[in-house]
């Protein structure tokens, strides 16, 4: 009869999340904002992009998510100008010391905006490192 050993390198998923405002990107339109600082050796299996608040520039509000070697690696042009869960699709990529920080980038065109509020979510495990054990 086959027996099932337990897998001592096995990896744990990771969450980890921040919100953020929209006066956290003001006069940033366009420019890579660093969110969450992943270790090296993290991958992303998982996350989303919550617009809790709209934001309400004029025209349009959209974020992307990335690192500093991919600006939308993640998410591109997720609508934040309504409310609403908008899932980012993991790509198996492994970050580097060098990409460790998830970015966004948001774009509003028209009036800066007075309200809004995002949050990011990432779940990840960490290549070759375990967070816990269990007997």
């Amino acid at each position: 009869m086959p027996s099932i050993t337990k897998n001592v390198s096995r990896q744990e998923v990771v969450q980890a999340y921040v919100d953020i405002n929209f006066g956290d990107l003001a006069g940033s339109s366009g420019v890579d904002v660093n969110a969450i600082e992943l270790p090296p050796g993290a991958v992303l299996v998982g996350g989303a992009v919550v617009a809790l608040t709209a934001f309400n520039s004029a025209t349009s509000d959209v974020l992307d998510v990335g690192d500093s070697v991919s600006q939308n690696r993640y998410a591109n042009d997720v609508n934040i100008h309504a409310t609403g869960r908008t899932a980012i699709t993991p790509t198996g990529y492994t970050h580097v010391a060098a990409s460790r920080w998830l970015t966004v980038r948001w774009v509003g065109v028209g009036a800066v905006p007075s309200a809004g509020k995002v949050r990011l979510e990432a779940q990840y495990y960490v290549e070759n490192r375990s967070h816990f054990t269990q007997g």
